[in-house]
This record gives C-alpha cells, sequence and structure tokens, in this order.
C-alpha cells in the first residue's frame, strides 16, 4: 500500500491541471455557443476564417451569409466567430479626418514614414 501511495499522488498532481483547463474551456464553448444562438437575420458577423457578412436566412445548424457585392453563401453556425457591430457613417468622417490630419503633419504621402530635416534638405538639392 505504501508503494501505491506516491504514485497516486503523482497521478493527482498530473490530472488537476487537465481537469482546470477543460472546465475553462467549457465555459468557453458554452459562451461562443450563446452568441451563436442569439444571432438572427439582419446581423452582421465575422467568421473564424475573416469572412465578413450579413445574415439573411437561418437553419436549424447552418446560416446563409451574404457579402457586399451581395452574393450569398452557405456557412455552419459553428463558423461564426463574433457578432460585428455596424460602423456608423459619422465615426467614418471623423477617422477619414484624422487620416486627413495626420497625413498633412506628418509632410510626406507615405504612412509610416517620418523624414528628418537632414532628408528633406538633400531633396531640395
Amino acid at each position: 500500500m505504501e508503494s501505491l501511495l506516491p504514485l497516486l499522488l503523482i497521478f493527482a498532481v498530473m490530472m488537476l491541471p487537465l481537469m482546470f483547463l477543460s472546465s475553462r474551456q467549457k465555459k468557453q464553448q458554452q459562451k461562443q455557443r450563446a452568441l451563436v444562438d442569439q444571432l438572427g437575420v439582419g446581423d452582421e458577423v465575422r467568421t473564424h476564417s475573416g469572412f465578413y457578412g450579413l445574415i439573411v436566412d437561418t437553419f436549424d445548424d447552418t446560416v446563409v451569409l451574404e457579402s457586399e457585392d451581395g452574393s450569398q453563401s452557405k456557412w455552419a453556425r459553428q463558423a461564426i466567430a463574433m457578432g460585428v457591430d455596424p460602423v456608423s457613417e459619422e465615426s467614418e468622417d471623423d477617422a477619414a479626418a484624422q487620416d486627413d490630419a495626420a497625413e498633412e503633419s506628418s509632410g510626406s504621402g507615405v504612412p509610416g514614414v517620418t523624414l528628418s530635416d537632414e532628408s528633406e534638405d538633400r531633396r531640395d538639392r
């Protein structure tokens, strides 16, 4: 009996993390399932593969998504990663204004490129 005690202790120590990980994974799966179940016709979604579309028809375990160009494709409900909040026109205008202001302040027309004073002097020569 004494020789089995260390073996059982090692086995218990190895199994505890697996039990905690599996319970966390189950919670995440339940959360994902609840999210997908609440989505309906008219909701904009993103799939796990990165496809953005609008739900136009739903079935038991599949949905029909419509892309921006109007084409429709059938997807499994499990492929939906998340719902997407539609972007309002006001926020698009604000983002465009911020991009324009950043472009004007940088001085160069190339985003992500900054020029020092020395390089501008070389360019003028």
